[in-house]
C-alpha cells in the first residue's frame, strides 16, 4: 500500500474548517502534517483537535518541511496566487481555492511558476466533481436536449446580517472591495459553463447593481454571454440580501430541459419522450470534496495532469473578469 501522502493546509477559515479539513481527516490517503493561519491560537486549536503536529503563522515553517508533499490553500484570492507560488518553488503540489487569483497577469504567473518547477496546481472547483454534473455533460455531449442550448444559472449567498454576525460583515465586506460576486461566486459558474458548453466565449453582457451605496462594489450581476457554438447563457449572482430567491441550474433545448436541483441533489432530464433522473444519496458538499481530494492524491501519485488545473483556473477567471469590464463599461 502506498505511504499516505503528507498535506499541509494554510488558511485556517471557514472553508477549510467545515469542508477541506473534514475531507482530509477522512481521507485514509492523506496524513495532516501541518496547518498555517495568521491567527495563530486558531491554527493552534485546530491542530489539537485534529491531532496535528505543527501549527504555525509562518507558511515557510510549513514550506520548508521536506517530507510534506503537497498544500490546501483556503486563503482569500488577492493572497493564493503567491502562496501557490511559493509552495511550487518549495517543491509541493497545490491544491487552492477558487478563485487562483483576482487579475489574469498574476494568475498567468502561478502558471508560470508551475511549469518551471514540474509540480502542479489543482484548483478547488470542487462542485463540478460527481455524477450528477458528469451525467449533465453526457446528457449535453449525447445531444439529448439539442441544439443551441439556453444555461439559467443563478446564486445568492452571503447574507447581509452586520448586526447579527459583523464578522462575516467585514470579511465579506473585504472581499468586495477586490471585485464584486461575479469574480468571487462567479467562479464556479464559470468553470460550470466551460466545463459544460465546450466552447469559447463570443461576447460578454453584464449589468451589476448595489442595494445599498455603502457597498464597495455591486452586490447583484446578472449576464448575458453568447458562446461561439451558438449556445447562450444568463447569469445571476447575489449577496448581501438578508432574503434571497432560490437560485437555478437549468440547461434548456429544442428537445427538453435538464434542471441541476443541488438541494434535492438530483439532476433531471424532461423530454418529449422521457423523463429521466439522477440522485446522489451521498451528502453533496461533502461528496464533492471527497472526490475532488481523491482526484487530487491520484494525480499526485500517477503524474497525469491535475484537473481542474491553471488552464480551467484562466479560463474560469477570463470570463469572469469579461463579466466585470462589461459592469465597469455600463
Amino acid at each position: 500500500m502506498n505511504n499516505p501522502i503528507r498535506i499541509g493546509l494554510i488558511g485556517c477559515g471557514d472553508i477549510a474548517v467545515t469542508r477541506h479539513l473534514p475531507a482530509l481527516q477522512a481521507s485514509p490517503q492523506v496524513s495532516i502534517a501541518a496547518l498555517c493561519d495568521a491567527d495563530l491560537d486558531r491554527a493552534s486549536q485546530l491542530a489539537v483537535q485534529y491531532e496535528v503536529a505543527l501549527a504555525t503563522s509562518d507558511y515557510t515553517q510549513l514550506l520548508d518541511d521536506p517530507s510534506i508533499d503537497a498544500v490546501v490553500i483556503c486563503t482569500p484570492p488577492w493572497v493564493t496566487p503567491h502562496l501557490t507560488i511559493a509552495s511550487l518553488h518549495a517543491g509541493k503540489h497545490v491544491l487552492c481555492e477558487k478563485p487562483m487569483a483576482v487579475d489574469l497577469e498574476t494568475a498567468m504567473k502561478v502558471r508560470e511558476a508551475e511549469q518551471s518547477s514540474g509540480y502542479q496546481v489543482q484548483i478547488g472547483f470542487t462542485y463540478r466533481h460527481g455524477p450528477l454534473l458528469e451525467t449533465l455533460r453526457d446528457w449535453i455531449r449525447d445531444d439529448k436536449l439539442g441544439s443551441p442550448l439556453i444555461y439559467r444559472l443563478g446564486i445568492f449567498d452571503e447574507v447581509w446580517d452586520p448586526q447579527g454576525n459583523p464578522e462575516h460583515y467585514e470579511r465579506i465586506s473585504r472581499t468586495m472591495e477586490r471585485g464584486s460576486p461575479s469574480i468571487h461566486d462567479g467562479a464556479h459558474m464559470a468553470d460550470f459553463l466551460n466545463f459544460l458548453t465546450g466552447s469559447a466565449v463570443a461576447d460578454v453582457q453584464s449589468f451589476g447593481l448595489r442595494t445599498r451605496s455603502e457597498f464597495p462594489s455591486s452586490n447583484y450581476d446578472v449576464s448575458v454571454i453568447r458562446f461561439e457554438n451558438g449556445d447562450i447563457a444568463k447569469v445571476e449572482i447575489g449577496w448581501f440580501m438578508p432574503r434571497f430567491p432560490a437560485g437555478e441550474f437549468e440547461v434548456v433545448g429544442p428537445r427538453g430541459i435538464a434542471i441541476f436541483d443541488r438541494t434535492a441533489q438530483t439532476v433531471q432530464l424532461k423530454s418529449e419522450t422521457t423523463t429521466q433522473t439522477v440522485k446522489l444519496e451521498e451528502e453533496y458538499f461533502e461528496s464533492c470534496f471527497r472526490i475532488q481530494l481523491d482526484k487530487f492524491i491520484r494525480s499526485i501519485r500517477t503524474g497525469e495532469r491535475f484537473v481542474p488545473g491553471t488552464k480551467e483556473g484562466i479560463a474560469s477567471l477570463a470570463l469572469t473578469k469579461a463579466i466585470e469590464k462589461s459592469i465597469q463599461e455600463r
